[in-house]
């Protein structure tokens, strides 16, 4: 006989419509953006912003989706860039690691990545870019070069702060960094033409990263 007071716990076996369910939680929420970017340059607009998401046993591994905009200058009108990017970062270094004997809160929250590297497609909004050489011009003219969407990598490296948990509000860290880039048009045209100055086919860009998750 069950005590009145007694609680009876019965363990039933997880039924199938549940493990569906959780795979399908599990699914959606590997999709919550883990970090939003602001960067300046790096072809893909003077100001570019978006969200990204990072993964990998040492999550070494981030994609980012950017939007950005570009000045009229001495065009008609301004324009609108996408970005896809995948960025790796082999080693993040603490700072305490470094210096052990510090007793300073920066040097224990501060990590540094001496190393990044990434690859991104750009495209540009706008009738005056191609995907595939018009008519007008001759054949193989302009190659297999398309000018709506352009192919880059960049190296570059990161400072990272960790935030205090007592001072948290949105994000848990902020990273600063910097990269050096350059596209497959520019690299084609250093091969077509040695003389071009490396310092023409390289530009620099510097960003702001707000980790979340």
């Amino acid at each position: 006989m069950i005590a009145a007071d007694s609680v009876y716990v019965s363990q039933t076996k997880e039924s199938r419509y549940d493990r569906r369910i959780h795979r399908y939680r599990k699914h959606w929420t590997a999709l919550i953006p883990m970090q939003f970017v602001i960067q300046n340059a790096g072809n893909m607009g003077a100001i570019s912003a978006g969200i990204g998401w990072n993964y990998g046993k040492r999550k070494q591994w981030e994609t980012d989706l950017l939007f950005g905009y570009i000045p009229k200058h001495q065009s008609s009108r301004g324009k609108l860039t996408t970005t896809l990017k995948e960025n790796y970062i082999p080693w993040s270094i603490n700072l305490a690691n470094i210096f052990p004997n510090a007793t300073d809160k920066i040097t224990h929250q501060m990590s540094i990545e001496p190393l990044t590297a990434s690859i991104y497609l750009n495209t540009v909004y706008g009738h005056e870019f191609w995907k595939s050489q018009p008519g007008r011009y001759p054949d193989k003219y302009y190659e297999f070069m398309s000018t709506k969407f352009r192919l880059n990598i960049a190296l570059g490296q990161r400072v990272t702060f960790q935030i205090p948990k007592s001072k948290r509000w949105r994000s848990k860290s902020i990273s600063l960094f910097y990269e050096i880039s350059t596209c497959d048009l520019y690299i084609r045209a250093k091969f077509q033409d040695g003389s071009i100055p490396l310092k023409d086919m390289l530009g620099m860009s510097i960003g702001i990263k707000f980790h979340t998750l």
